[in-house]
């Protein structure tokens, strides 16, 4: 069978990659804190991650950001606990890095795993990405498209005023489906009367039809907006 689809290659390093020192290493990801309770400094007890490193780093200033966090949701980034839990970090590596030079560790080890997962869909198929403008969306796209253009030698980064939406607004603007399969076991008629049999799948179909405008309608989707096919 052939279907229209479209070749994608993720890799676990946003901005909620948890930061991990095993003792010998740096590690990030691929667990995440994901958006609750997010990293430590979003107030609200998360472990550090890569937006705790920018923080460190003084890539994002808190200072710029709405104050959205804490219980109230009235707080700011919280750049004073990002910066103890460093330190904290840095002595238990007890190496004599200092904290800032921690964060930016595990910086390049997350620009590292972008830049190797752009090689997987490029380099490792023959095609030469210096010649190509890097694409930067995501709310942490620009706080690391420039590090990870250096690291392929890329020399131009595109990046979308709204890029930090553009998941979102594709979301928005996508259908609402919902999906339903069953397996049929039955054996194919020998005669040239299929009636009796296709009664049976019409029967099935239209009860999964039933099923998945249900699910729609719970989401607010108007009935007469539901198609199935």
């Amino acid at each position: 069978m052939r279907a229209p689809m479209m070749l994608i290659h993720t890799v676990a390093a946003g901005g909620g990659s948890i930061l991990h020192f095993d003792g010998a290493r740096f590690r990030v990801g691929p667990d995440s804190a994901g958006a609750n309770p997010g990293p430590k400094c979003y107030r609200r007890g998360g472990p550090l991650a890569v937006t705790d490193a920018n923080v460190m780093v003084g890539k994002l200033i808190p200072d710029f950001f709405p104050k959205i966090f804490g219980p109230q949701q009235n707080e700011p980034l919280d750049a004073d606990a990002v910066r103890t839990s460093f330190a904290a970090l840095a002595n238990d590596i007890g190496d004599g890095r200092a904290p800032e030079q921690v964060a930016d560790g595990f910086i390049r080890i997350a620009v590292e795993n972008m830049a190797n997962a752009i090689k997987k869909i490029s380099v490792q198929r023959g095609y030469d990405v210096t010649g190509y403008a890097l694409n930067c969306f995501g709310g942490a796209g620009g706080q690391h498209a420039c590090l990870v253009a250096d690291a392929l030698g890329m020399t131009t980064v595109l990046i979308h005023p709204f890029s930090s939406l553009l998941s979102a607004y594709g979301i928005g603007l996508a259908d609402i489906r919902s999906v339903r399969q069953r397996a049929i076991e039955e054996p194919l008629p020998q005669t040239a009367d299929c009636r009796e049999f296709d009664e049976r799948l019409v029967s099935v179909v239209e009860e999964l039809a039933k099923q998945t405008r249900a699910e729609l309608l719970e989401q607010n989707v108007p009935l007469d907006q539901i198609r199935s096919s």
